[in-house]
């Protein structure tokens, strides 16, 4: 009954999608997603994106989210993959047939592969479920329509006691907030996010400065001694930034702090 109420208004659905995206180049650069999920994974997934160019609307179920599409012009899809009135797949089937064109990732779990393979079938995309912010990030530059771009900006990282802005240069440490210049932003985002491995200097000069290692080592040198000090790291014995004689610097995230004591 869903799948043939959705059909009698195709026509009218499909109208008002053109008009959307004969008005997109106008609209800001920013991507519109609707989410036919839970309510928790929407509203989680809405936290994750925060400061990003995303607007989420979301769909009780995929009956609802069939409805939703023509009313909304959404640039993308994210499909769960719980049921209700309609299957995930009877959904993509729909849409298939009504809107080849609109981008519809699918949410799978481990003991999804029906779903996966379904979806693959009917040209959707796959991804993990409950999702990761980074990875739909890296799939947005490719839903937008061509004459559109948008701006993804730096997830802020989480590492416990150590927060690191992904919308400012800024850290935060242990609750105090510091500003950091530019390049050492950079470069503390650029170890952080590989927390555990060893990061050569010269790949850590080229990626944060576009020289090659020789000409760099210096710099690079003295911006770790400053980001040491700013994580109150112990001079003889660091323990957040660690030199890996011959090899370069390991980031790890220390339990506590030695210069500030436990009590």
């Amino acid at each position: 009954m869903s799948v043939t109420a959705w059909e009698s208004d195709n026509s009218q659905s499909h109208a008002r999608r053109r008009a959307c995206l004969a008005a997109g180049a106008a609209q800001p650069a920013r991507v519109a997603v609707l989410v036919v999920d839970t309510e928790d994974i929407a509203r989680d997934l809405g936290r994750a994106l925060a400061g990003q160019p995303v607007e989420l609307e979301r769909a009780s179920d995929p009956a609802h989210g069939l409805l939703l599409v023509g009313r909304l012009c959404p640039d993308a899809v994210l499909l769960g993959p719980g049921a209700g009135r309609l299957d995930p797949l009877s959904f993509l089937e729909v849409v298939h047939a009504g809107e080849p064109d609109l981008p519809v990732i699918v949410g799978v779990g481990p003991g999804d592969a029906a779903l996966a393979a379904g979806a693959v079938v009917l040209g959707a995309a796959v991804l993990a479920h409950p999702y990761r912010a980074d990875q739909l990030l890296r799939l947005l530059p490719s839903l937008v329509p061509a004459q559109r771009t948008i701006e993804i900006r730096p997830l802020t990282l989480d590492l416990g006691r150590l927060t690191i802005d992904g919308a400012a240069p800024q850290m935060c440490l242990d609750g105090v907030t510091t500003r950091l210049p530019m390049r050492e932003y950079l470069l503390l985002r650029y170890l952080a996010e590989r927390v555990g491995a060893v990061v050569s200097r010269k790949e850590a000069v080229r990626a944060i400065w576009g020289v090659d290692g020789v000409r760099g080592s210096n710099t690079l040198t003295v911006h770790v001694m400053r980001l040491r000090r700013r994580l109150h790291d112990d001079e003889d014995n660091p323990q957040w930034i660690q030199a890996i004689r011959g090899l370069g610097y390991q980031f790890t995230v220390p339990s506590s702090s030695p210069g500030r004591g436990d009590t």
